[in-house]
């Protein structure tokens, strides 16, 4: 088969995976926190080096023995989450936090701790602060936050939680904010939540970070750019599908005409 083909073909894989992603930008659009994902691109040239991060880019590639060296394709070099702030909502719920500043909520789930930038916190029975799927909020010495005493509750800029007022107002604890100097090892797990893959000592304070009681944090993705960004890559997508059949349709017709010839 002619390389141009597979050289066609590599691109318009490549789109039609950020074309997914875009999807999934939309579909979370009203998530709370939700932080966007984009690819990079990258032009490969034969023979192609042994590296692990390419290996999902070849799978649309003549192999590399097959392939002409002066020719490129299309590979994906790098996936990564914008971590850039989405605008405040004024909730007023006394339990829906914001963050004001790069970092995370520390939360404690089934499978070890998790890190999120949804605040839309609750109270569950035992008293203790939870996100909606009842993952317990971490402390600074990464326990649980109980909220047992009667009045209000009030959660200064510093994450210190507070229930009463006036001379009746009782500290009870700091909900700890952590962040990471390297957010390429935070992997997504779904409901807003992250992993960290890297090593425990990469977990820092989130300095400067304030907490905003009664708000809640929007997802980054501008749905206008979403759709502008969708177009343009459906566009490059269909430009690549008439290449292909132009090529065949060449292909097609030398093999014709050469047995008329015969």
């Amino acid at each position: 088969m002619h390389e141009s083909i597979y050289i066609a073909a590599s691109a318009g894989l490549k789109q039609s995976r950020k074309m997914e992603m875009i999807a999934q930008n939309l579909a979370n659009v009203n998530n709370t926190g939700f932080k966007r994902d984009a690819l990079v691109f990258k032009e490969m040239m034969p023979p192609f080096p042994p590296d692990a991060g390419n290996e999902e880019a070849k799978n649309a590639l003549l192999s590399p023995e097959k392939s002409n060296k002066n020719v490129s394709y299309v590979g994906i070099t790098d996936y990564y989450t914008d971590f850039s702030p989405g605008a405040l909502k004024n909730t007023g719920g006394s339990l829906d936090l914001a963050l004001d500043g790069e970092g995370f909520f520390k939360v404690q789930t089934p499978d070890g701790p998790r890190y999120t930038r949804n605040g839309n916190f609750r109270l569950n029975t035992a008293k203790q602060l939870v996100n909606q799927n009842g993952n317990q909020v971490l402390d600074l010495n990464d326990g649980p936050i109980v909220i047992d005493a009667p009045g209000e509750i009030s959660i200064d800029g510093e994450g210190s939680v507070s229930v009463g007022t006036g001379l009746a107002n009782t500290t009870i604890t700091n909900i700890k904010l952590v962040n990471f100097e390297n957010k390429k090892f935070l992997e997504k797990v779904g409901d807003g939540l992250y992993r960290h893959t890297g090593s425990p000592e990469d977990e820092l304070e989130a300095v400067g970070t304030k907490t905003r009681q009664g708000f809640l944090e929007n997802s980054n993705v501008t749905a206008v750019e979403e759709m502008t960004e969708m177009i343009g890559t459906l566009r490059i997508f269909e430009s690549y599908q008439k290449i292909i059949q132009s090529i065949d349709s060449m292909n097609d017709q030398s093999v014709n005409t050469i047995g008329r010839v015969g």
